[in-house]
């Protein structure tokens, strides 16, 4: 009874984190809207010739993010003999919060585009990109309990 407690106390802060991230994703919309409201022809606040360049690498970073998640959930769940039932919730815990930090960045280079160059298109393309990650990683306790009880080290990217 009190490994299902332990478990469900760092299910519900990882919940808690990862819609606080969800929220910050909120904010960065709402952020922008403001600033396209107060200037009719937004451009950026910074003029770059090259801001096609950025965007690029930005969209290219936002590809790469969703294989760095997948290598860090891997790494950061690989079980072994000697882990103990506490030792397993922890991993489950630290790999929900470093997924769901890492879900942000694509909207974070959004961010940054829509402030350099006035791309707010791209901005809502890369937020809808966290977004979705943020979904397809967000913490599920029946995902945990699976996992928790899996004894198959390979079965690492399920919760």
């Amino acid at each position: 009874m009190e490994q299902t407690d332990d478990l469900r106390k760092l299910y519900k802060l990882a919940v808690i984190a990862a819609a606080a991230i969800i929220l910050t994703l909120a904010i960065y919309a709402v952020i922008v809207e403001v600033i396209r409201s107060r200037h009719e022809f937004f451009f950026g606040f910074v003029n770059l010739d090259n801001i096609g360049i950025i965007r690029y690498v930005f969209y290219g970073l936002a590809v790469i993010q969703v294989v760095i998640i997948r290598v860090l959930r891997g790494t950061l769940l690989k079980k072994s003999p000697s882990d103990d039932a506490a030792k397993l919730k922890d991993k489950l815990f630290k790999a929900s919060i470093f997924t769901s930090a890492f879900c942000e960045v694509p909207a974070i280079f959004g961010l940054v585009l829509f402030l350099l160059g006035g791309l707010y298109k791209d901005f809502y393309i890369l937020l809808f990109v966290s977004l979705f990650l943020m979904f397809m990683f967000f913490p599920r306790y029946n995902n945990w309990e699976t996992w928790l009880k899996e004894n198959n080290p390979s079965k690492c990217f399920l919760p």
